[in-house]
C-alpha cells in the first residue's frame, strides 16, 4: 500500500475578479517504502515567475523542492519516477533536478507544450519541453498514449480537459483510492460546486455535476466526462491548489474539507507580498 504526502513548495497570488487568489503550489510524494514517485515538478523560483508573468508569490524552484524532499530524508537523485500531470509552468518545472528518474508524460501533452492553444501559450515555459526532449528514451522519458498501470497500486488516467494531455494519478492506500487530480479541478469548489464546505459561493444548480476550470483546451462536455471518470475511479480527490488538501494520505482522509476550514476569502489587490522573492 502507498502513502501520499502533499509537499508545498511555493505559492502564487493570482488576480481573480478584481482581487487576489492565494494558490499554494504542491507536488506529491507517493511511496510504499521501496519505490519513490513524485507527482509533478512544481514551479520555478518565484523571481522567474514574477519576471515572466508579473505574478507575485513565494518560494518555488530547486531549493524549495530539495528542502521538501529532505524533510522526508530524500534527495532528488533517489526519486524513481516523476509523473507529470501536465506541463504548465507550476507543474512541469524543475524536471532537470531528477537525473535518475523516469519521467512519465502523455505524448499529447508534450506536443501541446510545443504548440499550445493560443490561450495557453502563457502557461508553458519552453525550457521544460526542451529538457524533456533531451532526456534518454524510454529509460528517462516515457511518453504515454492513454491510461497506464504504472505499478500495482498506481494507475494513471488520461483525462483531457484542462489540457489535451492531462493525466491524473489514482493511488491505492490502506483506506482506499486517492486521486491526485492536479488542475483537472484545482480546488474543491470544482468538484463539489453546490456544497458550502467546498465553496463560499455554492451553486445549487450544479448539485449533480462539476464546475470545470476556466483554463481549458477541450469542450465543456469532454472536461466534465473526464471529471466524472476520475471521480468514479477514486474514493477521495486531492486538488492541486486548494489550501485545505490532506497533507498525508491515508492518515488524513476526507472527501470534503472539515467545516472548520472554510474556503479562504479573496485578498485585496493591495495585499503586501513581503517574504516573497519578487
Amino acid at each position: 500500500m502507498f502513502q501520499v504526502y502533499s509537499l508545498k513548495i511555493g505559492e502564487l497570488l493570482i488576480p481573480e475578479d478584481g482581487a487576489l487568489l492565494f494558490d499554494p503550489v504542491h507536488v506529491w510524494l507517493v511511496t510504499d517504502g521501496k519505490t519513490r514517485i513524485l507527482v509533478d515538478g512544481g514551479m520555478p523560483d518565484i523571481a522567474e515567475v514574477t519576471r515572466r508573468l508579473r505574478v507575485n508569490g513565494a518560494a518555488g524552484g530547486h531549493a524549495a523542492l530539495r528542502a521538501a524532499l529532505a524533510a522526508h530524508a530524500l534527495t532528488p537523485e533517489q526519486i524513481d519516477y516523476v509523473v507529470v500531470t501536465h506541463l504548465h509552468f507550476d507543474h512541469g518545472s524543475n524536471l532537470d533536478l531528477f537525473p535518475n528518474a523516469a519521467v512519465i508524460l502523455q505524448r499529447d501533452e508534450l506536443l501541446h507544450a510545443v504548440d499550445p492553444v493560443p490561450t495557453q501559450r502563457l502557461y508553458y515555459f519552453k525550457e521544460a519541453a526542451l529538457h524533456l526532449m533531451s532526456r534518454k528514451r524510454p529509460q528517462r522519458l516515457h511518453l504515454v498514449d492513454g491510461d497506464l498501470e504504472l505499478l500495482d497500486g498506481v494507475r494513471l488516467l488520461k483525462v483531457p480537459g484542462h489540457t489535451p494531455g492531462m493525466q491524473v494519478a489514482i493511488v491505492t492506500t490502506a483506506r482506499g483510492r486517492a486521486a491526485i487530480v492536479s488542475d483537472l479541478g484545482d480546488h474543491y469548489r470544482n468538484w463539489y460546486p453546490a456544497n458550502p464546505r467546498a465553496t463560499r459561493h455554492p451553486l445549487n444548480y450544479l448539485g449533480d455535476s462539476f464546475l470545470p476550470g476556466g483554463i481549458r483546451s477541450e469542450s465543456e462536455r469532454v472536461y466534465l466526462a473526464s471529471m466524472r471518470r476520475t471521480m468514479d475511479a477514486a474514493d477521495i480527490i486531492i486538488p492541486a491548489h486548494d489550501t485545505r488538501i490532506p497533507m498525508q494520505v491515508p492518515r488524513d482522509w476526507f472527501d470534503l474539507p472539515p467545516e472548520s476550514q472554510p474556503e479562504p476569502p479573496l485578498l485585496p489587490l493591495s495585499w503586501p507580498t513581503q517574504g516573497t522573492n519578487a
